[in-house]
């Protein structure tokens, strides 16, 4: 009885917020699964220090001389991409819907609806970061007021509404390379006139670089834009299928994002074997034939020949990015010691999971073998990375003609240091563990 009365209860308002929710907390799920919330407490908020510290130097200090030369169209270039970038329109319908259709079919409407003006939401707080990212280049570099800024941030608002429905209806009726190519064509229109409307405002005033009738013409072409696109998304009948697996298409875009650098494509498998791209030849790395050394060989190669490297430089180019853009030295230094925390922790990770597979096992090998083979491993691991890392270090803080060279060559300096410092560490763990 309780349950045919919350049934009956049940309306499209209520629906929809028991959805928004389920998902709410299958997105949370997912990001504590994939995340170490211990690290990411330790690296996020001096992270958000430092952050807050340097947009108060934006405001407040002088402006470095990349951001004072700085082009005006990377703004529109930059917004450009976080339109393209940032998500679509989520309508939180489902496969079992398929029966409102006869009985209640407002309530797929009002599903949509409240779908459309969720997505709008999230998007408009986006935007609204990200213009506020912006502030200080656009009121100190290029002389924009508070109504400029918000005449902006209107327009490009107008025009992620106009792409999420060019996405959702694309995405419905059209697939392969009509899809493609019917985006590319559409996302190539909108750039233009959303490009168009840039130059147009930054000109219309030496000293004023957003203009009232340019503005109120863009903001009404987007808008009857708009509606004209939402007008016929929500007139399209017979498309269930295709409404559903666009929806699951935005449902798991979080999922993809996270899984896209930790699990493979599927490949073809190759007649002989597929070759490795680092270590195809069998090359010694240290000069040391003693069994350490070896096991430390076999370690940094089943690394290297893995997938893990492709991680490996994923990270080593974004921290050459965070050292290298910073303007104050500070922030160079401290983000320099959080990423050699960061290599160190990962990279132990994967030591002892080499230690753990079932053919070690298998090997007869010492008792303390593990240890013995920590640090020439780690050094062996952390040498690239601390290598670029540190020279970039090096030409960012001393004249680069010999802060570069002395960097790299501190670099393999510390990788020694820290392989060493890792056999103490690693050593403790094992204690620890038994």
């Amino acid at each position: 009885m309780k349950r045919k009365a919350s049934m009956t209860s049940m309306t499209a308002r209520r629906l929809f917020v028991r959805r928004w929710r389920d998902r709410f907390r299958e997105k949370l799920g997912i990001l504590k699964f994939t995340f170490d919330w211990t690290i990411v407490l330790y690296l996020g908020i001096p992270g958000l220090l430092l952050g807050g510290r340097a947009y108060y130097g934006l405001w407040r200090e002088e402006l470095p001389a990349l951001l004072v030369g700085l082009p005006y169209p990377v703004v529109p270039i930059l917004l450009l991409l976080l339109l393209y970038s940032s998500g679509g329109i989520s309508f939180y319908i489902e496969a079992a819907d398929v029966l409102f259709l006869r009985q209640r079919p407002r309530w797929i409407t009002g599903l949509m609806l409240r779908g459309l003006a969720a997505s709008a939401a999230v998007q408009a707080a986006v935007l609204a970061a990200a213009i506020a990212v912006l502030s200080p280049l656009l009121v100190r570099v290029y002389g924009m007021d508070w109504t400029a800024i918000a005449d902006f941030y209107a327009v490009t608002y107008a025009a992620k509404i106009v792409q999420m429905l060019i996405q959702q209806l694309l995405g419905v009726l059209t697939t392969g390379w009509r899809h493609l190519l019917l985006r590319s064509l559409a996302y190539s229109a909108l750039a233009a006139g959303f490009g168009a409307w840039a130059a147009g405002a930054a000109a219309a005033d030496a000293g004023q670089l957003a203009s009232g009738p340019s503005t109120a013409v863009a903001l009404s072409v987007l808008a009857l834009l708009a509606g004209a696109l939402g007008w016929l998304r929500f007139r399209l009948r017979g498309r269930f299928d295709a409404e559903v697996r666009e929806e699951e298409r935005q449902r798991t875009r979080l999922t993809a994002l996270l899984l896209a650098s930790a699990i493979e494509r599927p490949k073809v498998p190759r007649p002989g074997g597929s070759r490795p791209w680092l270590f195809r030849r069998l090359r010694r790395l240290t000069r040391s034939r003693q069994p350490e050394a070896r096991v430390a060989e076999a370690l940094v190669k089943a690394f290297f020949r893995g997938s893990e490297w492709k991680l490996y430089t994923q990270m080593t180019l974004s921290g050459l990015a965070a050292i290298v853009l910073p303007p104050y030295p500070a922030v160079n230094l401290i983000v320099y010691a959080a990423l050699l925390l960061l290599l160190l922790y990962w990279l132990g990770g994967h030591r002892r999971a080499f230690f753990e597979r079932e053919l070690m096992s298998i090997l007869p090998l010492e008792a303390s073998m593990e240890y013995r083979s920590t640090a020439p491993a780690m050094t062996l691991l952390l040498l690239p990375a601390l290598v670029i890392l540190t020279g970039a270090l090096g030409a960012k803080l001393f004249p680069p003609l010999w802060g570069l060279p002395a960097g790299a060559v501190g670099g393999a300096v510390i990788a020694w240091w820290l392989g060493g410092l890792s056999r103490g560490l690693g050593g403790a763990m094992g204690r620890r563990r038994l």
